[in-house]
């Protein structure tokens, strides 16, 4: 006596082909997957400082963990900000203080790859510049309508006193005209 399976435990080529497809599917997220994995900061003090680092590609202007070109061949990260990336979490993970590092990438690229210069000389002008300037203009301003006003004398409304001579004339000249 032969025993047949149950119609749902046979294989069919819908099966197979489910199977397949979801396999498939699997393996072209896999990509995508290990990526973002690789090329995230590792650490909470790493995403921190990689974001108090501009990336120095000269395509962008975002932070080294902000870095993100579309287009193109490729959308993600570059090759620059995955150094930078890469260079943080090594000095993070040797425990160098965030001073430190961020100092060596200075050094590296200069005072332009950090997105917040540090508040001394120039700097610290440029921080307080547009805060105080409109604040002295409007005082400035204030100051000036004051004193305007001051010196300003009222013209009375009834004007300067006439002569009763002139006011004849001008009587005079007036009927002159409303006869001709």
């Amino acid at each position: 006596m032969i025993r047949r399976r149950p119609a749902r435990f046979r294989s069919s080529g819908l099966n197979s082909l489910l199977i397949a497809f979801a396999a498939l599917s699997v393996a072209m997220q896999a990509p995508f997957l290990v990526s973002s994995a690789v090329y995230a900061q590792q650490t909470e003090r790493g995403k921190e400082l990689g974001r108090r680092v501009k990336c120095m590609c000269g395509g962008c202007e975002d932070s080294a963990t902000g870095c993100n070109h579309t287009g193109g061949s490729f959308s993600g990260p570059c090759d620059t900000a995955k150094g930078m990336q890469k260079e943080i979490n090594e000095r993070v993970n040797r425990n160098e203080s965030d001073d430190l590092t961020l100092q060596a990438f200075v050094q590296e690229y200069g005072p332009t790859v950090l997105i917040v210069p540090p508040a001394k000389g120039f700097n610290l002008a440029a921080w307080i510049t547009p805060v105080v300037m409109p604040i002295f203009a409007l005082i400035l301003v204030w100051f000036l309508v004051r004193r305007w006003r001051k010196r300003a004398t009222l013209a009375t409304a009834s004007g300067p006193g006439v002569s009763s001579e002139f006011l004849s004339r001008a009587q005079r000249e007036a009927g002159k005209e409303d006869h001709e």
